[in-house]
């Protein structure tokens, strides 16, 4: 209609401020073209004497007419490239986050660091983890070749650096097939097959049955690739997820954590009590990163230590640090409930992050009175004559930490309009630890020529990198392949199997909580999440449980699962991160006691979840909350 119009009667001819955003799109025109038009016009006195916001708002308005000078100008260009650098990033993303998993994945493969169950310690149990791992990097690099001619171009680029990467992981197993690691020989050690099967890394299992399944039941040799093709549409969060581990591994690495333990070791807490408190003081992490899994990876070995010094038995620190995370998840501003709220219009984040608060402190509650009843020592804080004074020595220590960190944070706040919430922690935070290890170097040299200081801290930078790209590779190709394991489930149709009417929501909720239970022992809390949405989530509304109960439900139970056998995701984090402490004494399993005391690492976090989760699923249905 405007083409055909006559010119008179066009608005853009007559008054290009009269024009409609309709006409520029017709004609092609943009602000930016708008502002950009014509840049070599004079430069009226009265724009001269203006700011630039005032020029650019009168440059929209007033059309090409009005020039701009050469300051406004530069500052237009500025603001268009930077625009079209984020729109390249963002369009980049995918390729980003592929080119981050197999990068780390090839360095966890070369240093023998996957998630398992537990680690080859002998010859046989070290060859059969090669060569499963052989087979599922071959599976996923044949359906990433399959997959090039269904996809579009950045796809495709994204699936040849697959291809690639897998290609290498394949060599570099044959490599270590060929030459097996000597040390992994435990003489006099009989191989037996439990303990051959608990040595195969988990993500080479999920890989395993995904590519057999797809080849063998459903003919589709490009499923697996297609299925890690879906997880580049949450690139973002694949990033995100190592750029937490990267700056909870800085943090591991400097004084910053043994300086806030300074402020707690002058109270003399009853080391049960001091787990507690240090419990919920990690909930605050756990929720801006959204997933319990990395704060175990970065800040484990730290609360262990510190635990250990506190008093607390190996034991009963273990299950401290694998649940340090766990109670976090349900608190703002964690992502993963952004996630839910976005998926489901039947719930808000005010309302989940409402109940997320009495979810947590329901389970603070129950950690606290099994603590009370397992307690070693009577819970009587008993602070040494010079407390205070300690107390202000250790915060005169973390002060320069503080405002250096709170710097950081107020430039990104101020100068870049990005303040710290749950979408720019992830970037914000490393930057801070960065500005921090300087600071921290020059302290610790301090701290050494006094004879307080450690002895030496040379290998601390390139210990960080080499544990970050270590951590980051276990944990992501881990979350890739539990997201083919998930399409498998989709695919099968197992959840459709389940009734539809159950009879009643405490039938329907047990049935729920249950299969919760177990998809929480084999997939991320991601991919879960979004898996549940579209297969249980149905059917539990239609038999009456209320929505926000059904995702409360999901994220504590999500979490039980993390803690529980046989898979135990967090328990095998909590344990590889701490075995290379010093307070960590391997050969303290094997030692007498009661079943508990053996066992109270695992036990404790389960049982402690599970009361929760039981409170959680049937308190609301008792109180006739429905749907």
């Amino acid at each position: 209609p405007v083409a055909a119009a006559p010119a008179a009667a066009s608005p853009t001819a007559a008054d290009p401020a009269a024009a409609s955003p309709s006409d520029a799109s017709a004609t092609g025109a943009t602000e930016s073209d708008d502002l950009l038009a014509d840049l070599d016009a004079p430069t009226p006195p009265a724009a001269a004497a203006a700011g630039p916001g005032q020029v650019a708002a009168a440059a929209v308005v007033a059309g090409p007419a009005l020039a701009l000078t050469d300051s406004q100008r530069l500052f237009c260009r500025v603001e268009h490239l930077a625009g079209e650098l984020n729109q390249l990033g963002v369009a980049l993303m995918p390729l980003l986050m592929a080119l981050i998993l197999m990068f780390t994945a090839i360095l966890t493969t070369l240093r023998r660091h996957h998630i398992v169950l537990r680690d080859a310690t002998n010859m046989a149990e070290d060859r059969a983890s090669v060569a499963a791992q052989l087979g599922a990097n071959a599976l996923v690099g044949v359906s990433a070749y399959h997959s090039l001619a269904i996809t579009s171009e950045l796809q495709q680029t994204v699936q040849n650096v697959w291809m690639v990467g897998m290609a290498l992981l394949v060599a570099i197993n044959l490599w270590q097939l060929a030459t097996p690691r000597r040390a992994a020989d435990s003489a006099g050690e009989q191989a037996r097959l439990g303990r051959i099967l608990a040595a195969i890394p988990l993500y080479a299992y999920m890989a395993l049955i995904s590519g057999f399944y797809f080849l063998l039941v459903e003919g589709h040799q490009a499923g697996i690739s297609i299925y890690l093709e879906k997880i580049t549409a949450v690139a973002i969060l694949y990033v995100q997820v190592g750029l937490y581990l990267w700056c909870g591994i800085l943090l591991r690495d400097t004084s910053l954590g043994q300086l806030i333990f300074d402020l707690l070791r002058p109270l003399r807490l009853p080391p049960e009590l001091f787990a507690l408190l240090v419990v919920v003081l990690a909930a605050v992490p756990t929720a801006y990163s959204g997933a319990s899994g990395i704060l175990v990876l970065a800040l484990g070995a730290t609360m262990f230590t510190e635990l250990r010094r506190g008093g607390l038995s190996q034991q009963r620190a273990i299950a401290a640090t694998a649940m340090s995370g766990s109670f976090g998840v349900v608190l703002p501003p964690c992502l993963l409930v952004v996630i839910v709220a976005s998926m489901n219009l039947d719930v808000t984040t005010d309302e989940l992050y409402y109940w997320g608060w009495r979810v947590f402190s329901v389970s603070i509650a129950i950690f606290a009175l099994v603590s009370y009843v397992r307690r070693s020592t009577p819970w009587t804080i008993q602070p040494g004559p010079n407390a205070m004074a300690e107390i202000l020595a250790a915060s005169r220590r973390l002060l320069p930490y503080g405002l250096i960190a709170g710097g950081v944070i107020a430039f990104f706040h101020i100068f870049l309009d990005a303040p710290l919430d749950e979408h720019t922690a992830p970037y914000v935070l490393p930057v801070a630890m960065i500005a921090l290890i300087p600071w921290d170097r020059r302290r610790n040299r301090y701290a050494e020529r006094s004879g307080d200081g450690p002895v030496d801290n040379s290998g601390t930078l390139r210990a960080t990198s080499l544990d970050t790209g270590t951590h980051i590779g276990a944990l992501l190709i881990l979350m890739g392949l539990s997201a083919c394991l998930g399409g498998v489930i989709e695919r099968s149709e197992v959840i459709e199997l389940f009734p539809h009417e159950l009879g009643s929501p405490f039938n329907a909720m047990l049935l729920v909580m249950c299969t919760l239970i177990v998809i929480g022992m084999i997939m991320d809390p991601y991919g879960a999440v979004i898996l549940v949405s579209v297969t249980l989530y149905p059917i539990a509304k239609a038999n009456g449980i209320h929505p926000l109960n059904f995702w409360m439900v999901a994220l504590v139970s999500f979490e039980l699962g993390y803690l529980s056998p046989p898979v135990a995701l967090n328990q095998l984090l909590a344990r590889q991160v701490v075995a290379g402490t010093a307070a960590f004494d391997p050969d303290e399993a094997g030692r007498g006691g009661t079943f508990m005391q053996r066992h109270e690492g695992t036990v404790v976090p389960v049982l402690v979840m599970l009361i929760t989760l039981l409170i959680v699923s049937f308190g609301p249905l008792l109180w006739g909350v429905r749907a």
